[in-house]
């Protein structure tokens, strides 16, 4: 390259003068297209580019919509993307940047041009800085592409990350450890109640159902004993037979029926009716006790002293009302008067429940819907009819549908539920209390009931109970569900990869842009990248041209690595 005297003043029109590099006569070296000397490393890089970029499409694809554990490579799925992300745009920038160098030849041969521009091209070629220099001060041509995919690149990264996402979703599945009860039936099996003389009020009793009448009238919160080994969940509907529990005050109507012997300020006692036909008694002694609390219970079934039935309109017309109860409460005051008297009347039903949207986490069990089933009649129920003994029959509800509810048929033991009853009418429930000056022989249920507490909510969580317990007594079914696993997904957003295929795609045409524009009968230098391609050339001033010699890149290189410079 000619010397040019920096102490030289320029004329003001030179600072104006432009260049152009080679003469239209030179020839250029060139080589077959297989040679490492002309595109064959840029050609590969740009396939490898290609291939990366397919592999990531496929690795996206294979994992759409799969649990993250069907990635099985030792390296993590987010770490491959960022490793092939990153041997991409290497690959693509090892092209991109010598097709760009190469430019720059290509822009000077075709007319004059800045030598300033050597420079922009060099510094494109080389980052997002010079890609930008480039944009804004040279006016577009084939190295246009070359910048912007150089500066599409830094978004290539981030947004193929940004392509998958990982959410949690819910695994389903059946699994035969995964059970809550439910019950059509209510039957015990009872050893020696099919003696000669025995009599259906002398069937034992159910200890798990009066276990659990008392710890319904105490208020005494179960656990469900449900089975499922996380969380669960039970799609299907199911119903079970059931009891149900009706409270209202009855307080006005039943004062009034009292009647009462001997004196109000002497020993006085009273005998009153509610409206359910319950009896009730007090008792009182001025100054010395007082009644405060009394329970009574009536069975409404028909009469089971009768060896048989012969009528499948044997229930009474209250039925499916089994049992009524009535209960008396008081506080007295320091002469045993009494104030603040509350009469209730109960009614314990029997019934059956839909139960729907059951789930289950851990030692929590709950149901969507709990919902008394409607039978679409008063009384669906029927009682066996003939000569069997009374102890042996059954009632029971045939299959049936209401509501678009599939009923199925239901059943009870008549000595199973005559046991229970036995039990309400028994002084385990049916207690008088008197406080002051008296003996109770009976406690009874009267510490749980009397004072202040709600007892129509009692006598509701007692008719939970045993329903709860008929769901898992000893007629039990097991309802199956699924067990549901919380599980990492992998979900692919193909609308991020947008931006990684226009950047191959403008890579691809670039590079056939760059290899067609350069071919041999253009008579370009194939000098490309090299900062030494500038040592064939020679800057004729008053020319204002950049002569070349037609050295293959290859030669100079020999040369530089024979001669010794040093800079003065």
């Amino acid at each position: 390259m000619a010397e040019v005297d920096s102490n030289q003043k320029a004329h003001p029109d030179e600072l104006n003068h432009v260049f152009e590099v080679g003469a239209t006569t030179t020839e250029y070296k060139r080589h077959p297209a297989y040679s490492h000397r002309e595109w064959l490393l840029e050609s590969i890089s740009s396939i490898l580019a290609l291939g990366v970029l397919i592999g990531i499409a496929l690795i996206f694809w294979y994992m759409d919509n799969k649990p993250l554990s069907a990635w099985r490579g030792r390296v993590s799925l987010n770490a491959t993307i960022s490793i092939l992300t990153t041997a991409y745009t290497t690959a693509l920038m090892h092209g991109v940047s010598t097709f760009i160098a190469q430019s720059k030849w290509l822009h000077f041969r075709n007319g004059p041009r800045k030598l300033a521009d050597l420079e922009k091209f060099d510094g494109a070629s080389r980052g997002v800085g010079g890609s930008i220099l480039l944009l804004t001060t040279v006016k577009w041509n084939l190295a246009t592409i070359g910048a912007f995919i150089t500066i599409l690149r830094l978004a290539f990264s981030p947004f193929a990350q940004q392509v998958v996402l990982i959410e949690q979703r819910d695994i389903i599945s059946s699994a035969n450890t995964v059970t809550f009860g439910y019950a059509h039936n209510y039957t015990r099996s009872i050893l020696n109640i099919d003696t000669f003389n025995s009599d259906i009020e002398s069937t034992p009793q159910d200890p798990h159902m009066q276990s659990t009448i008392i710890q319904g009238i105490y208020g005494i919160n179960t656990a469900e004993p449900f089975h499922c080994p996380g969380a669960c969940r039970w799609t299907e509907s199911y119903i079970s037979l059931g009891f149900k529990s009706e409270c209202r005050n009855v307080t006005q109507e039943t004062l009034q029926t009292a009647t009462c012997e001997g004196s109000e300020y002497s020993s006085q006692q009273c005998n009153m009716t509610t409206p359910g036909g319950i009896d009730l008694a007090t008792r009182f002694w001025f100054s010395d006790l007082g009644t405060t609390y009394y329970l009574n219970a009536s069975s409404l079934l028909v009469n089971t002293s009768i060896s048989s039935i012969s009528s499948s309109n044997a229930f009474p017309d209250t039925f499916p009302e089994i049992t009524r109860f009535a209960i008396y409460r008081s506080t007295p005051d320091s002469n045993f008067l009494m104030h603040d008297i509350n009469i209730t009347d109960c009614s314990l039903f029997i019934t059956a429940y839909e139960y729907t949207g059951a789930k289950a986490n851990g030692s929590d069990f709950s149901f969507a819907s709990r919902r008394e089933v409607d039978f679409g009649v008063k009384n669906p129920w029927t009682i066996e009819t003939g000569t069997k003994d009374i102890k042996f029959k059954r009632i029971y509800t045939n299959q049936s549908t209401s509501s678009d509810i599939h009923i199925p048929a239901l059943e009870m033991g008549y000595s199973s539920l005559t046991a229970v009853e036995t039990f309400f009418e028994s002084t385990s429930i049916v207690t008088e209390w008197v406080s002051g000056n008296f003996i109770n022989p009976n406690l009874g249920v009267a510490a749980a009931l009397s004072g202040d507490v709600d007892i129509s909510a009692r006598f509701h969580k007692m008719a939970i109970a045993m329903t709860d317990y008929l769901r898992y007594g000893p007629n039990t079914q097991s309802a199956y569900g699924e067990v549901v696993q919380s599980e990492p997904f992998v979900s692919i957003r193909w609308g991020y990869f947008i931006v990684p295929i226009v950047t191959e795609v403008f890579a691809i045409l670039f590079a056939i842009l760059s290899i067609f524009s350069n071919r041999e009968s253009r008579r370009v230098p194939l000098w490309k990248s090299s900062t030494l391609a500038v040592l064939a050339c020679q800057y004729e001033e008053r020319l204002g041209l950049l002569e070349t010699t037609g050295r293959d890149i290859n030669e100079i290189q020999d040369e530089a690595e024979k001669a010794e410079v040093q800079l003065q």
